[in-house]
């Protein structure tokens, strides 16, 4: 009995792993189309990524209760302001469930930044970019391919190196 036991739960492990290796290989990455969607942003304006068909997109996942998202802000802040005028676009998406327009205009008084904030309180743009965790950031070229993503904190030198490729 024992012996069925283990060769059950072996295969339930296996199966598991399987799945779990299936769905991250299935996440949007490097030479995927970047899923289309529309958000409002804080202002309560309609904002789409279609919109920005031929520029570049920096698009960026985040939260403000996440302290490595607040002290990246002034680096894509900065990334907005260097290249605006090279086509490229900012767009962050603010995934906080509770009071998100509240807690991104607290944010910006706190740490002031001049990109669009777009809310995502049910995640449902986040889901259909498989974001497991903020930040998380693409870069999306002028054809709305993504060329990059970052699952991790940015940095400054690895953005602009793709940037400079893009702009």
């Amino acid at each position: 009995m024992k012996t069925r036991y283990w060769i059950a739960f072996g295969i339930a492990g296996i199966i598991i792993v399987m799945m779990s290796a299936y769905h991250y290989w299935e996440r949007p990455t490097k030479g995927d189309v970047a899923p289309s969607f529309a958000l409002q942003d804080i202002a309560n304006e309609t904002i789409s990524l279609s919109d920005y068909r031929g520029k570049v997109v920096f698009l960026h996942f985040w939260a403000t209760w996440c302290h490595t998202c607040q002290s990246e802000l002034p680096l894509i802040d900065k990334l907005n302001r260097e290249y605006s005028t090279k086509d490229l676009k900012v767009l962050s998406i603010l995934v906080d469930e509770q009071h998100p327009q509240k807690n991104a205009k607290e944010m910006k008084r706190i740490v002031p930044f001049d990109f669009p904030v777009l809310i995502d309180p049910q995640g449902k743009v986040a889901d259909t970019y498989e974001v497991w965790g903020v930040p998380e950031s693409f870069i999306i070229d002028r054809e709305g391919m993504i060329v990059a993503r970052f699952s991790h904190a940015i940095d400054e030198s690895e953005i602009k190196s793709f940037l400079s490729n893009l702009l």
